[in-house]
């Protein structure tokens, strides 16, 4: 038998043995509901249970509205925590309450995890137990499912396993108000060693899926961005981080924490984590003053088929929305957060790919053609992380090629500049 039919029958085993179908999950993170005049300067939020609040300041509402405009298919809602503002008791129930909502309404599953601000880890409204609060919510948090519950407050994760992917819900934020150093715990996450034991385990343990995405509140390893991305970094992550490039499925990492759209690739090896940090959904811009970049939700899209076909560790997109008052959720654009749409999968050579491009322009005697014609012959154009998507654009730069944006900020054509 040929290496070419080895890798067809080898193809079609992973295929029947993962599953092929798309995921879609809508990312909404970093609510910090409040319960004060959401158009006031100290106002953290523009989700609040304050009686003046409209249609005309609701997030939730015109991101309803959104899903029905662009009919987006969604399996899953998930939720990096930070749902409330400082463990404010009846914000983080009304928030809540409509994440739970839109989730009937669209027919997907919600999966949430719990952020530093959602633990009432200053004591303000307990005594004994700073998460108390959180385990009384109806429906149940992390998933309203009994088993489920009981394992993330018990061993600081739980596993949720559907039809086509394994989600792995975990609290970043268990040790927050204990300690032998309290004040200076609430400033990062923390995994605990027997809790990675535990990890290692349940993943060992799982079912083969597609689609695997750890969902967690604080980011698992430092940003290259700035020192000030130190602070809040989980200890413990980078072992995470190690273990999930040890498995031999992959796996993608959602987290919030920061506010600051992101989408980067672990250390380790070729099967290191895809990480996506999420915006957050509705910060007031007084209380993030330091933070440029806009509120949005990104809409991620796992293809584990073309995965297989292309022989990457995974692939998908990722689709964002910016927010702003008074002109509601559009499509992102702009120099801060991520564009409109990203992807990830491609861990190969841009200069390689840069040169199909060429020969393909060549090959079809054009100047120019558009982006949809270019994706189609050449899917890893679709699969580039934002860092390899400029890098491409500096390798097409060599052959007088560029990429053309359209109004809305969508690509729009790749051809020669002239």
């Amino acid at each position: 038998m040929c290496w070419v039919e080895k890798e067809a029958n080898r193809n079609t085993y992973y295929q029947r043995r993962l599953g092929d179908s798309l995921k879609r999950f809508l990312l909404i993170s970093d609510i910090h509901a409040c319960d004060v005049d959401p158009t006031s300067s100290g106002a953290p939020s523009y989700v609040s249970t304050f009686p003046r609040v409209g249609n005309d300041i609701d997030p939730f509402s015109e991101l309803e509205r959104l899903i029905e405009e662009e009919k987006l298919s969604i399996d899953f809602i998930l939720c990096p925590g930070d749902i409330t503002n400082k463990a404010s008791k009846a914000p983080f129930s009304y928030a809540w309450e409509k994440l739970n909502a839109l989730a009937n309404k669209i027919n997907a599953g919600l999966i949430s995890t719990v952020g530093n601000h959602d633990v009432d880890s200053r004591y303000t409204n307990n005594t004994y137990d700073p998460s108390e609060f959180i385990k009384s919510l109806t429906p149940k948090l992390p998933t309203n499912d009994v088993g489920s519950f009981r394992a993330f407050w018990s061993e600081n994760f739980c596993l949720v396993t559907s039809a086509d992917c394994n989600i792995l819900a975990l609290n970043t934020a268990a040790y927050h108000g204990g300690g032998k150093d309290a004040e200076a715990e609430m400033e990062y996450g923390r995994i605990s060693p027997p809790t990675l034991i535990a990890i290692k385990k349940a993943l060992r343990d799982a079912p083969l899926r597609g689609t695997n995405i750890l969902l967690c509140h604080h980011h698992l390893l430092k940003s290259d961005i700035s020192d000030v991305s130190a602070a809040g970094v989980t200890r413990g992550g980078d072992v995470l981080v190690d273990l999930l490039n040890d498995r031999p499925e992959a796996w993608i990492v959602v987290h919030g924490h920061r506010h600051i759209p992101e989408l980067i690739y672990g250390h380790g090896g070729s099967n290191s984590p895809t990480i996506v940090g999420s915006a957050s959904f509705s910060a007031q811009i007084n209380f993030d003053a330091q933070n440029k970049n806009p509120n949005q939700v990104h809409l991620l899209t796992s293809d584990p088929t073309a995965a297989i076909r292309s022989g990457w560790v995974s692939t998908g997109e990722i689709r964002s929305w910016t927010w702003q008052p008074g002109i509601g959720w559009k499509k992102a654009r702009g120099p801060h957060g991520l564009n409109h749409v990203t992807g990830f999968g491609f861990r190969s050579s841009v200069m390689f790919l840069a040169n199909q491009i060429d020969q393909y322009l060549k090959g079809q005697g054009k100047e120019h053609v558009s982006w949809n014609e270019a994706s189609l012959a050449h899917p890893p154009l679709s699969w580039l992380i934002p860092s390899d998507f400029r890098a491409l654009e500096a390798a097409l730069a060599k052959f007088r090629i560029a990429i053309l944006v359209d109004r809305d900020g969508s690509y729009a054509q790749i051809g020669r500049s002239s």
